[in-house]
């Protein structure tokens, strides 16, 4: 059964990734506010995917809480199919894509490079949140098992101890304190890549959407009883994160490309803005359903409906078409020597995804006349 804010939260995910990747125009104007808003404030977006595929697999694993068997090499075929296949796809199109508009050299289809660039997600710089997926994929019969153990035990407690677990490991992760320069290639490429392809860093988001297919209607009763509280934790939460990182700016000297790198959705504040956004989009989005659902909603509450399913309905092929449509738009301004400030910035982004989208729509118009096409970069047929 399909969950309408689930999948809408998939729009403002989408919206949240476009922002991170427009924040590079930002750069130019040196704007704290508008780099933070694209940089910062939308690293809630990565995370929020895992927490819509944890949310997705739980309600279609039928004996999940019953005990029985995961049928794996089905449950993987079809994971694989539908997820793989699309990576594997997108990925050769934009080796061919910077193999045709790079210097040689930039692009090796040697196996083994072919190999390397497609274990670790470097087909493109936004491919590495799709190995990640596919690797939640193939541990799934594991956090299987500890979704059983924390239903068991309870909800609250076993949430509190991933968020410690959580909030170590991603610690650990991004600051290692380790010197890899005289490990084999091997081990070396394993440690710098390993934000690529690690699914732990997810962990504890991605077992909040299990838990939240196992528990929907007592999640959506609290979130309706307490409105204020998630409101006032979401407002916190965008303080404590866009603040820590107006600090560091301000008083620290670092740039703006050290923010993105600090202030991301691994750090304990992007983490925890994360957990508060998330709560507070699905409230959002669920009183706006029950708004437009009992027709008391204005007209613009039900376009911004609309919108919101549009570009949730179309998610996947903006996510994986838009890096083009913005290495375009980045030629684009180089050739004709146009320089960035603050209100082109916010004019590309809004160009972006409104190309992106309309991209997709043309997209799935080919994809009706070619199965193939479609199986190969959308897993449907």
């Amino acid at each position: 059964m399909r969950n309408a804010i689930v999948d809408n939260i998939r729009a403002l995910c989408m919206l949240g990734v476009i922002g991170i990747h427009t924040g590079s125009l930002a750069l130019t104007p040196n704007d704290f506010t508008l780099y933070c808003l694209l940089e910062i404030l939308s690293r809630y977006s990565v995370p929020a995917f895992f927490f819509i595929s944890g949310y997705g697999l739980c309600c279609t694993d039928k004996t999940l809480l019953s005990g029985g068997a995961l049928p794996y090499a089905d449950f993987m075929k079809k994971r694989l199919r539908g997820a793989g296949l699309p990576y594997l796809s997108w990925s050769l199109l934009y080796m061919l894509y910077f193999w045709l508009i790079l210097p040689p050299g930039f692009v090796s289809w040697q196996p083994l490079h072919v190999a390397f660039v497609l274990f670790f997600g470097l087909g493109c710089y936004h491919l590495y949140f799709m190995v990640i997926l596919l690797w939640f994929y193939a541990s799934y019969p594991l956090w299987r098992v500890l979704l059983r153990g924390i239903v068991k035990h309870g909800a609250a407690a076993g949430l509190a101890l991933l968020l410690l677990f959580q909030l170590a490991f991603n610690w650990w992760t991004t600051h290692p304190d380790v010197a890899p320069s005289q490990w084999s290639p091997l081990a070396k490429n394993f440690f710098v890549y390993r934000l690529n392809y690690l699914p732990l860093h997810y962990l504890l988001i991605f077992m909040g959407g299990s838990l939240a297919a196992v528990y929907w209607d007592k999640f959506l009763a609290w979130l309706r009883a307490y409105p204020l509280p998630v409101l006032a934790l979401y407002l916190a939460s965008v303080v404590y994160d866009a603040g820590s990182a107006y600090y560091a700016f301000r008083y620290q000297g670092y740039t703006l490309i050290d923010l993105a790198n600090t202030y991301h959705q691994l750090s304990h504040q992007g983490l925890l803005y994360t957990i508060a956004s998330l709560l507070y989009f699905c409230l959002l989005l669920d009183w706006l359903e029950r708004r437009v659902q009992s027709g008391s909603a204005p007209k613009a509450a039900v376009c911004l409906q609309r919108i919101i399913e549009l570009l949730a309905a179309n998610s996947m092929l903006i996510y994986f078409i838009h890096p083009l449509l913005l290495d375009w738009l980045t030629s684009f301004y180089n050739k004709f020597g146009i320089v960035m400030t603050a209100k082109k910035v916010c004019l590309s982004y809004v160009l972006l995804v409104a190309g992106s989208l309309l991209a997709s729509l043309l997209l799935q118009k080919i994809f009706q006349r070619s199965k193939i096409l479609s199986l190969l970069f959308t897993g449907k047929r």
